[in-house]
């Protein structure tokens, strides 16, 4: 069987301030009019119909997911006591599998891509999940490159390829991290290079054995703590007492470092990470001075600005190059360049207690 699961308890923080702690971007209508989780599960429910989701969030998002959610079918909210970044969270959805289906395939997706049209995503999951089936390697997503982007990681592959449902798959030969612009180019222009997307496919008990052998740490934890069936009255204890011990570690730094055989596939359908506000220039066409406008926007002798607004009035004049944004009782002005390190300010609000209300 085939279990998609979606990573949906980050903060989106590089969207702050209208992604927030109890309002992240995932819970938003960033792309369509739907939340960028209802998009994600509506394009599993293309690829799959019975699938049964899991979705793990943070306990923050419980009540706000759960009410989102409602009777929609399939789908069962995991929710981590604590954040520990994401290989806790994928062994934690492994281990759920494991009991039910011993070889069976996990889909890891996240809830802030935008990926369409939907067929082409069932595709990719149909040949990302036929060579995980075959139980002797880890499988990512390799998003072909159209800008030399450098907020994102790469894949290498090594040049040898098979088809698999009519797409490529690669064996890959590393992973490298957010290169500087002229060696991001150097990637695109080599072919060999596709953009690391963070969503994967593997067998469950091949994954397992990976982090056995290489983050022994973490599978002690959960294998210490017996069976972890969701509908135990124990089950929320067990969560709490695992993510007290467990380390913080993310699933793509340990799988890019440790494991021994990956593959890549890469899909054909339209992909954004929608990572940063520097995506509303991708998601939103430019009016004649090269402005992008969401909300009530005005601009006058202004070129180049990203402008946003979802209550109230936002007027540029003679300004070029800044994003401004309006949302949530904040006022957020800075050269567009700066948007891909805006975590940095937000690091510094949560300094101050008195701005809790805007975080």
């Amino acid at each position: 069987m085939i279990h998609p699961i979606v990573m949906a308890g980050g903060r989106g923080e590089r969207f702050w301030p209208y992604s927030n702690a109890q309002h992240p971007k995932q819970l938003l209508p960033l792309v369509t009019k739907k939340t960028m989780l209802e998009d994600t599960l509506d394009n599993i429910r293309a690829f799959q119909k019975s699938a049964r989701t899991r979705l793990i969030i943070g306990k923050n998002l419980e009540k706000p997911v759960k009410k989102l959610m409602g009777k929609r079918p399939g789908v069962e909210i995991v929710a981590e006591p604590v954040g520990r970044n994401t290989a806790p969270a994928v062994a934690l959805a492994c281990r759920l599998i494991q009991r039910v289906d011993p070889e069976g395939v996990m889909l890891v997706l996240t809830a802030d891509h935008a990926i369409q049209p939907p067929a082409k995503f069932a595709q990719a999951m149909r040949a990302a999940a036929a060579i995980a089936a075959e139980g002797n390697a880890l499988v990512t997503f390799g998003i072909k490159p159209d800008r030399p982007e450098v907020g994102f990681g790469y894949i290498e592959t090594d040049g040898g390829d098979r088809r698999v449902e009519g797409l490529a798959a690669f064996a890959v030969k590393r992973f490298v991290e957010k290169p500087d612009r002229a060696t991001a180019q150097a990637y695109v222009d080599s072919g060999r290079f596709f953009w690391n997307s963070g969503m994967f496919a593997w067998r469950v008990d091949y994954l397992w054995e990976q982090f056995r052998q290489h983050q022994p740490e973490i599978a002690k934890v959960f294998e210490a703590a017996g069976d972890l069936n969701p509908k135990s009255p124990a089950f929320a204890k067990k969560l709490a007492k695992i993510y007290k011990t467990v380390p913080a570690i993310s699933s793509d730094n340990w799988i890019m470092e440790k494991a021994g055989s990956i593959r890549v596939v890469v899909p054909e359908f339209g992909w954004d990470d929608i990572g940063s506000w520097s995506a509303l220039e991708r998601l939103h066409a430019p009016d004649e001075a090269g402005n992008r406008k969401v909300g009530q926007c005005l601009a006058l002798d202004a070129k180049g600005n990203t402008l946003f607004s979802d209550g109230g009035l936002v007027a540029a004049f003679g300004v070029s190059d800044l994003l401004i944004v309006q949302t949530g009782g904040v006022t957020l002005v800075l050269p567009k360049d700066k948007a891909p390190q805006l975590k940095e300010l937000v690091k510094l609000a949560q300094m101050d207690a008195k701005l809790k209300k805007f975080l």
